[in-house]
């Protein structure tokens, strides 16, 4: 398997706890190497020694989930990376300005780094990397221990440095409304490995044998998602699931067609083909599809509703 992030497109990395995503945002980083396979960047090899690698990591940075910043000046912070790229005074000047008014920030220059807050250390963190202006901005949960008004300005400034400055993005989240609504690509990592692409509703284990032949997992809400046999109880279930109706489905006349319904949280403009994406509560699980602007209208579907979704349980893929 392979993995190829073309330039100057976003992506966004998904998956649980422990799926191997801070792990490939490192390698990306060049922090570490593979333990298996090659890494090349702008179509050459990238050999992992100290020498070459230090021109690589100028061109791509990483803002981790909990950064830490020097015990000095938020000012001097993000001074400290200009200078040693031999970046001018009056250059680095204008940089650190614009970076820390991108995450709101700019009346905080003469502050002392250690006593900002959780959400003003990460956008100091973030304006440090923008004052680079790189070729590859890796984000490592940027938005799960911050409050709500950082997020905001977090996701604000990461966007317009993409779409400003042509840089490649690549953001692990949790926050799936979000890098549903912003990233040209979604991958979705599993036991370090690349599990799915796209908008793959992936649930997880454990399964319980169900009826004919079929196993299954109970919501929390009662109802059931069916499926093949798994290879194990605790495979993940790929399930690819469509729009049904607003009211109950007649009983279908193929037998392994399943519906489930759920609570519409999200309904999203795509961005590119212009379809709405729906993300729907079932229990506690979001499932998310695409219908067309003219389905919306038509059935009248806004978030609180409640709507039937379907899926074909010979479809399902297992990671």
């Amino acid at each position: 398997p392979s993995l190829e992030l073309e330039k100057g497109r976003s992506y966004a990395l998904l998956g649980p706890n422990g799926a191997g995503k801070t792990t490939l945002l490192n390698i990306l980083a060049f922090l570490e190497p593979p333990t298996k396979g090659q890494i090349f960047f702008n179509a050459k090899q990238v050999e992992f020694s100290e020498t070459r690698l230090q021109n690589l990591r100028r061109k791509v940075v990483v803002v981790d989930q909990n950064p830490i910043l020097f015990t000095t000046s938020v000012y001097k912070n993000l001074d400290f990376g200009l200078r040693i790229r031999g970046i001018p005074k009056k250059e680095r000047e204008c940089r650190i300005a614009e970076s820390l008014d991108m995450v709101g920030m700019k009346h905080f220059a003469e502050s002392p780094a250690h006593r900002l807050s959780g959400g003003e250390t990460q956008r100091v963190a973030l304006a440090a990397r923008l004052a680079l202006k790189p070729d590859v901005m890796l984000l490592d949960e940027p938005t799960a221990n911050v409050d709500a008004a950082s997020a905001q300005l977090i996701k604000e400034a990461s966007l317009r440095a993409h779409k400003e400055w042509g840089s490649t993005l690549v953001v692990a989240s949790h926050d799936r409304d979000w890098v549903f609504e912003v990233c040209d690509e979604i991958l979705h990592l599993l036991n370090g490995r690349i599990s799915g692409t796209g908008r793959e509703n992936i649930v997880f284990g454990p399964w319980k044998p169900h009826s004919n032949g079929h196993w299954g997992k109970r919501m929390t809400d009662g109802q059931w998602i069916v499926v093949p046999k798994p290879p194990e109880d605790k495979a993940a279930a790929i399930i690819s699931a469509s729009y049904s109706s607003a009211s109950q489905p007649l009983k279908p006349i193929i037998p392994d067609v399943h519906f489930l319904e759920g609570t519409i949280s999200r309904l999203s403009l795509e961005k590119k083909a212009g379809d709405i994406e729906v993300t729907i509560l079932i229990g506690n699980l979001p499932f998310t599809f695409k219908i067309t602007q003219q389905i919306v209208h038509n059935e009248n579907l806004f978030p609180g509703c409640n709507i039937f979704i379907q899926y074909d349980s010979d479809s399902v893929t297992w990671c």
